[in-house]
């Protein structure tokens, strides 16, 4: 399982991630979490090479990200939610992915979909940027096998703090993991 983290910080998303590879970890699934922010990424461009060839023009770390997510069948992104939306190194990964799209590479494979968010849910919703994630899953012909919002996780260690559906998230994302 790849797990793809959207924030730089050693907050709520990278503690949910590194919980869930201890996890997987306990039953001998074998997980890489990648966090694109601290990797040099650069920003598409646009230009539509990959379209032709499956190959993105740039040299960066995502040669070596595609090469992962090739060898994987299940994709776990956690995202922060800012402005209701996915996080801006999450959105920039998956522009990248666009050499996988245009040659069906992520076609089949299953995403795990979560958000995190800092307030309660019915100030600012988590829903629109596990929508946006989902949406891509669908655009991609990946299926999206699970999806989950954690909300009120303001302060960097409150995921710690949701004991139960913490693990009751787990529970599934190891489910999934030993089915496939």
């Amino acid at each position: 399982m790849l797990i793809i983290v959207g924030s730089r910080r050693d907050g709520n998303t990278l503690k949910l991630a590194k919980m869930v590879q201890t996890e997987l970890e306990k039953d001998r699934i074998t997980s890489d979490i990648i966090v694109p922010g601290n990797q040099k990424i650069h920003i598409c461009t646009g230009c539509m090479d990959c379209d032709k060839n499956g190959v993105c023009d740039f040299t960066d770390d995502m040669k070596s990200n595609i090469e992962k997510i090739n060898k994987e069948n299940i994709l776990l992104f956690i995202t922060p939610t800012r402005w209701n939306l996915l996080s801006g190194d999450i959105k920039i990964f998956m522009d990248r992915l666009n050499p996988l799209y245009s040659t069906n590479g992520l076609k089949g494979k299953k995403m795990i979909a979560v958000s995190v968010g800092a307030k309660t849910k019915d100030v600012y919703s988590t829903e629109a940027s596990t929508f946006s994630l989902r949406n891509f899953a669908e655009a991609a012909a990946m299926d999206c096998v699970l999806s989950k919002d954690f909300n009120d996780c303001l302060g960097a260690n409150d995921i710690l703090l949701k004991d139960a559906e913490v693990e009751d998230f787990i529970k599934d994302v190891k489910r999934i993991a030993q089915e496939n």
